[in-house]
């Protein structure tokens, strides 16, 4: 596959969660992402008249973002548990009103009360705050879907400084012209003044894009070492965007790049507006096969929050919904030529045969040849003995022979002999043999300074 793409057209409103039909037994809720105190058992049980709220397909407000509020008083944003497709889901709701009752305190039975302990009701969902304009829901939505920065403090859901971060940047758009805001005012403008908000707006108003192809080599596979690049084009800028490659690979950004940043697995892209920024991003395989990279991403879009409120006198809060979103995805391949498994025949090994190997050139022992020696047969030496005449003959005895023994001599009658011939006989070794061998080659807000005041109701 040499790439894909997809578009999401960010809609424009948002709609209430649909009412839960199979009730839920009473249960400890989880804590939200990032909690940085132990809240109480009271806060975090979900039974009774909470637990109907729950299983009405409300929100159930528990604990504030730190522990300095008492039980009816909390600090926004508030932790909130509900109903998301059959999981109970514990999420930060953040205010949109900022000198309204967060209304989420419990009392000593656990019951909802607002800051006076006056018994609530429940907290409905909502599609979102009307006196909010259809930009400014479109900036809080991006601002709870994305890091933000609030004088060098990163915004967020993982500490009690960045969800401060991130609630002060909320107020700046929901209640920027709201007098008790006015000693903020300068802050605002600072981290999300009017080009900012601006370039939000374009953001959540243009058709949002991921598309991931085979730049290099459009065609055909690589051999191993050598580096294949893919192009990425999105318009969706400042937004992380996760993107993966398969194991065994590193991949990197690289050319004509200085608007995007990868730390991690986190593509970055500066830019605004509709158009498409191009993005190289480089693969290097080792061994063959196919290899992929892939790139995923939340679009943004104000129907990924949550809206609910208690009432007219109660804040009305955003939440970014963490199950519901479909991700964007997009992907490419690419191909690398396996290396040889075999080596031919014909072919001289490259490596240099170890010194136990068997030589490659057939060695024939040398039997040396053993000199045939004659055989001579031992012929016994019978002495002759003169005879004297008149004189006894003295007996003599007679040698027995190795060979089979011959007469015995008569006494000579005629002259002395002078010789006696012997015998030859010749044995010949065996056969030489020759025996070859042949030899094988073995061939990876800090607290932001803002201050978020609360007007006492009297």
């Amino acid at each position: 596959m040499a790439g894909s793409s997809v578009a999401f057209a960010s809609p424009a409103v948002s709609a209430p969660m649909p009412v839960r039909t199979a009730a839920a037994p009473a249960f400890t809720a989880g804590l939200c992402e990032g909690t940085e105190y132990t809240p109480s058992e009271q806060m975090l049980d979900i039974s009774g008249i909470r637990l109907d709220h729950f299983n009405d397909g409300n929100i159930v407000p528990m604990y504030g973002t730190t522990d300095r509020g008492t039980s009816a008083a909390v600090d926004a944003p508030v932790c909130g548990v509900r109903d998301v497709d059959g999981i109970a889901k514990s999420e930060w709701m953040y205010c949109t009103d900022f000198d309204l009752d967060p209304c989420a305190g419990v009392d000593e039975n656990g019951l909802p009360v607002d800051k006076h302990n006056d018994e609530m009701g429940a907290t409905v969902p909502s599609s979102g705050n009307p006196d909010l304009s259809a930009d400014d829901l479109a900036v809080i939505s991006w601002l709870l879907q994305n890091p933000a920065k609030l004088d060098g403090v990163v915004s967020g859901n993982g500490s009690e400084d960045a969800r401060s971060a991130r609630q002060t940047l909320v107020w700046c758009v929901s209640d920027y012209d709201n007098p008790l805001m006015a000693d903020f005012k300068s802050l605002c403008d600072r981290n999300i003044g009017d080009d900012e908000r601006a370039r939000i707006v374009e953001i959540m108003n243009v058709t949002q894009t991921l598309d991931l192809v085979r730049k290099t080599p459009a065609t055909g596979t690589l051999k191993a070492g050598e580096t294949a690049v893919f192009t990425l084009n999105t318009n969706m800028y400042r937004k992380p965007i996760n993107v993966q490659s398969s194991a065994g690979t590193e991949l990197t950004v690289c050319g004509d790049n200085a608007k995007a940043t990868l730390s991690a697995n986190q593509l970055t892209v500066d830019g605004r507006g509709d158009a498409p920024t191009a993005v190289d991003l480089c693969l290097t395989a080792a061994d063959g096969g196919d290899y992929s990279v892939t790139a995923s991403v939340i679009p943004d879009s104000v129907e990924n929050l949550h809206w609910n409120t208690a009432g007219a006198q109660c804040q009305v809060f955003a939440s970014f919904d963490t199950v519901r979103p479909a991700l964007m995805n997009a992907s490419a391949s690419v191909g690398y030529a396996a290396a040889p498994t075999t080596t031919p025949a014909t072919t001289t090994p490259a490596t240099t045969t170890p010194a136990t190997t068997t030589p490659a050139t057939p060695v024939v022992p040398i039997v040396p040849i053993v000199p045939i020696v004659p055989i001579v047969p031992i012929v016994p030496i019978v002495p002759v003995v003169p005879v004297v005449p008149g004189a006894p003959v003295p007996s003599q005895p007679v040698a027995t022979p190795a060979a089979p023994a011959p007469s015995a001599p008569k006494p000579a009658t005629g002259p002395r002999p002078v010789a006696i011939d012997g015998g030859a006989a010749e044995q010949n070794s065996g056969r030489n043999v020759a025996v070859a061998v042949t030899g094988l080659g073995l061939v990876g807000m800090a607290a932001a300074g803002a201050v978020a005041l609360r007007r006492k109701r009297s």
